[in-house]
């Protein structure tokens, strides 16, 4: 028991020391763009979403190397013999080396993804999700790059921006897309250790503002961004690089519904039932059901569902609203 709490006191010390660090406000807006296409490949490939975006800061520079501007190449990945799509020239260990060029960003994190299942890298898929040290050393070991720092670089940029909050998501571990092993790292539940730590960088993140010029944190456990004045459903989607179909469905946002500035907006499902600190909400004049079930982070259908009332009724200025059973 004193062992696993001075490792827990000694995490969080950790954990405040390296959010004192300055934190780059590129790899900010970056974390934000490309966050959703990070968890994408864990979910599709079983890559630590913190790996893919450590790696894609790393490599890009944040989106603004050469090779991420011109041809969408946030890896650094180069041709090789079997690549049969597009190319880029640029100078890298020697002169015109040949590099893969991509579409779109989306295309590059899914052929990232796709090089790593290559046999070289088939010792990897044996770790636990939460061990992105073992993951960072196993790329160096593997020959990913040339850098004898490079699994180091990618354990501060991990730790720095705590990316680890990707990677064991609660919504992943809710829906079951994050299994109890891949919680586990050298034998402790890392998602306990990291809760604090966690809640210490969103108090930091909502005064650096990490989806750049939106306030943004958690409600009942679910992230959201505020909408700014004159943006809509379609900006946002591509700002979060999201389909706004998926948006809106997150947001119980019907097509003909429009944003207004103050609206807060789920970038993940909302759930059915509110927290336990909030197990009820007093009806006042001039709300909707749709502000009620966004200001508490529950689907509009389970508002409706939890107080017996024919979805789409309007709602009594005397009603109490239960939030949860």
């Amino acid at each position: 028991m004193k062992n696993r709490l001075f490792f827990i006191l000694g995490g969080l010390v950790v954990g405040i020391n390296l959010l004192a660090q300055t934190q780059n406000p590129q790899y900010i807006s970056y974390i934000a763009k490309y966050r959703e296409m990070a968890i994408e490949q864990q979910i599709k490939h079983r890559i630590p979403a913190a790996i893919t975006m450590a790696q894609g800061l790393l490599e890009s520079s944040a989106g603004q190397s050469e090779l991420a501007v011109k041809a969408n190449n946030h890896f650094g990945i180069k041709c090789a013999s079997d690549w049969v799509g597009r190319t880029y020239t640029h100078d890298d260990e020697t002169k015109n080396e040949c590099f893969r060029q991509y579409a779109s960003a989306a295309d590059s994190y899914e052929d990232h993804s796709l090089f790593l299942q290559r046999k070289r890298y088939e010792s990897l898929f044996a770790l636990p999700l939460a061990d992105y040290k073992g993951w960072a050393h196993g790329l160096k070991a593997c020959g990913y790059a040339t850098d004898p720092k490079y699994a180091d670089k990618l354990i501060r940029i991990i730790e720095l921006y705590n990316l680890q909050s990707l990677t064991l998501d609660k919504n992943l571990q809710e829906a079951g897309l994050v299994s109890a092993k891949d919680t586990t790292w050298q034998g402790v539940e890392t998602d306990k250790l990291i809760e604090t730590t966690i809640e210490e960088t969103h108090a930091i993140q909502d005064h650096i503002e990490v989806f750049a010029n939106h306030q943004s944190g958690r409600i009942n456990g679910v992230r959201y961004i505020v909408a700014n004045e004159g943006e809509s459903f379609a900006s946002l989607a591509v700002f979060l690089n999201m389909y706004e179909r998926t948006l809106r469905k997150y947001n119980d946002a019907l097509d003909t519904r429009e944003l207004q500035p103050g609206d807060i907006i789920y970038i993940y499902p909302k759930k059915n039932k509110a927290s336990r600190k909030t197990p009820f909400h007093y009806f006042k004049p001039g709300e909707d059901a749709w502000h009620i079930a966004q200001k508490y982070g529950i689907k509009v259908k389970s508002l409706y569902k939890l107080n017996g009332i024919p979805y789409g009724t309007e709602l009594s200025t005397q009603q109490r609203l239960k939030l949860r059973k």
